[in-house]
C-alpha cells in the first residue's frame, strides 16, 4: 500500500502585469511617448500590478517591475512635451525668417526695376523674367518663387501717366504650418506695404498708396 502523500505545489506569484507595464514603458521611451497612448497604458498597468502585489503578495509579485514600468512610462512623456513646446516656436521662427527674406527680395526687385529703367528699359519697367535675363536679379527669384514666397513684378501703364510697376510677394501657404503669414507690396515709390494673410496690398494706377496695407517702417 502506497502511504506516500502528495501535497499540491504552490504556484509562483504572477508577474505578468508588472512585466507588461515595464515593456510598455520601455517602448514608450523609444517612441517618444507614442502619442501619449503608450505612457497611459504603461502607467495604468503598473498601478494595477502594484496594487495587486501589495494586496495579495502570495499570488502577485513584481512590485519593483511595476514601479519601473510606471517610472519609464511617465518619463517617456517628457520628450513629447518638449517637442510640443519647441516645434511651434521653431515653425514661427522659420516663418519670420521667410517673411524677412521676402521683404529683402521685394527691395531687390525694386532696385533692379530702377536700374533696368535707366538702362535697357529706356524709362520703362519689366517683368521678373526680363530682370533675370539681364542679370539684375538671381535666377531663382526670376522664376517667381523663392524661400516659401511667390513673387510678381509687372509694368503698369496708364494713359497720361508715367511708367510704373507693381511688385508683390505672398506666402505659398499660411497658417500654423505655413511658409509665412504676411504678404507684401511695393512699386516705383519704393515703399513696402504689408498685410496679414496670403493676399498682398493693392494700389491703382491713379493712387499708388495701398489702402489695404500698412507701410513697413
Amino acid at each position: 500500500m502506497d502511504t506516500q502523500r502528495h501535497y499540491p505545489t504552490a504556484s509562483p506569484p504572477r508577474k505578468g502585469l508588472a512585466i507588461a507595464a515595464l515593456v510598455v514603458g520601455i517602448v514608450s521611451i523609444l517612441t517618444c511617448g507614442g502619442l501619449l497612448v503608450g505612457p497611459i497604458v504603461g502607467i495604468v498597468l503598473g498601478i494595477v500590478a502594484l496594487n495587486k502585489a501589495k494586496s495579495n503578495p502570495a499570488q502577485y509579485a513584481g512590485r519593483g517591475l511595476a514601479i519601473a514600468g510606471i517610472v519609464t512610462s511617465a518619463f517617456s512623456v517628457v520628450p513629447g512635451v518638449l517637442a510640443a513646446i519647441a516645434i511651434p516656436n521653431l515653425i514661427k521662427a522659420q516663418q519670420a525668417a521667410h517673411e524677412t527674406a521676402a521683404v529683402t527680395e521685394v527691395q531687390r526687385i525694386g532696385q533692379a526695376q530702377v536700374l533696368y529703367s535707366v538702362t535697357k528699359g529706356q524709362g520703362k519697367f519689366a517683368d521678373l523674367g526680363t530682370l533675370g535675363a539681364q542679370g539684375l536679379i538671381d535666377a531663382v527669384l526670376a522664376t517667381g518663387q523663392k524661400g516659401g514666397y511667390i513673387f510678381s513684378s509687372e509694368p503698369v501703364s496708364a494713359s497720361g501717366l508715367t511708367p510704373m510697376f507693381d511688385t508683390t510677394a505672398r506666402p505659398v501657404n499660411v497658417g500654423t504650418f505655413g511658409t509665412g503669414n504676411r504678404a507684401f507690396y511695393s512699386n516705383e515709390i519704393m515703399v513696402i506695404y504689408e498685410s496679414d494673410g496670403i493676399q498682398p496690398p493693392t494700389a491703382t494706377p491713379r493712387d499708388r498708396m495701398p489702402k489695404n496695407g500698412t507701410p513697413i517702417e
